[in-house]
């Protein structure tokens, strides 16, 4: 499906009354598509760059009246149920499987919004707002999308609309660039400083996320705060956290973010047709405090979870 990325992108989501995802209340729009795939990701319907079937097999009756609404052939059962052939759903612009499902078992992830459209559902947010806040793009991987993301962020900000981004940087330093002058702050995200742990975790290593991130605290002049997941036995050693505490002073900047592992996304794997991976462990709250304890020992401001700097 083509469209005009200078105007318009895929979304599959917009949530408003956040408090957790910068300065006072704000909306969420979260953009399709991402360049890493974590294992621990709890959007897992925001990684593929195209709307996509979620299915829900708990309200499927088995009538397959779906199967034989999809002309292309994506759509098939086995001893398991319904599967799906999402190389092909990719291409469908019509999703006959979803208006022929009479019982709500699959629906429709993502779906095209111009900047201007997306503007006008954002204006209607902005009396709940507060003097603080604003949008916020996330994902996905909102620079994922980088000619919309800056059409929708220049739109915002020429509104008088505090503007903010998460991202994990695993992008073209040129889709970052471009956007410096309509963002108001960052969160900015890395997993882990050795790129071979962070493939493994990721399916990418992390040369382009650090590189960026250096480039970053150097030129943009808003707020950019640093986020890490905290999986334990994966980043949570003392060794990485304070490599991460010379690494985020040598940037210039002076604030974390850490968020402790959650599973809250668990039940999304199955609508999309992927595998949860459970190995991965939650740490406790006195880890969490060790490892603030140990960045704010070298003078870098920690925030654990909701505790943000807002």
């Amino acid at each position: 499906m083509e469209i005009d990325k200078s105007t318009g992108g895929y979304i599959f989501d917009i949530q408003g009354f956040s408090v957790h995802d910068g300065p006072g209340c704000r909306t969420l729009i979260f953009l399709k598509g991402c360049s890493l795939r974590c294992s621990w990701c709890s959007n897992p319907e925001g990684i593929n760059f195209f709307p996509e079937p979620l299915y829900n097999a708990e309200k499927c009756i088995y009538d397959k009246l779906c199967v034989s609404a999809c002309k292309k052939n994506a759509i098939y059962t086995d001893e398991v149920g319904i599967r799906f052939r999402k190389e092909i759903c990719r291409d469908c612009s019509t999703f006959e499987c979803v208006k022929e499902c009479c019982t709500g078992a699959i629906r429709k992830c993502g779906y095209y919004i111009s900047a201007e459209q997306l503007l006008d559902k954002i204006k209607r947010d902005r009396q709940y707002w507060g003097g603080n806040g604003g949008i916020t793009l996330t994902g996905g991987e909102p620079l994922c999308q980088p000619e919309f993301a800056e059409t929708v962020l220049r739109n915002c900000f020429e509104t008088l609309i505090h503007t903010g981004i998460e991202t994990c940087g695993n992008v073209k330093w040129a889709s970052i660039e471009s956007l410096l002058d309509f963002i108001e702050w960052i969160f900015y995200d890395i997993k882990h400083l050795d790129s071979d742990k962070h493939k493994e975790a990721t399916s990418s290593g992390n040369e382009l996320i650090i590189e960026n991130a250096v480039r970053l605290a150097e030129k943009f002049k808003g707020r950019m705060i640093f986020r890490m997941p905290i999986v334990s036995g994966f980043n949570d050693d003392i060794e990485h956290i304070k490599n991460m505490c010379e690494f985020i002073k040598e940037t210039g900047r002076r604030e974390i973010n850490i968020l402790p592992l959650h599973r809250l996304g668990r039940e999304k794997y199955k609508l999309v047709g992927l595998k949860f991976k459970d190995e991965f462990k939650i740490p406790g709250k006195e880890e969490l405090l060790n490892i603030k304890n140990i960045f704010e020992s070298s003078g870098i401001k920690c925030f654990i979870g909701s505790d943000t700097p807002f």
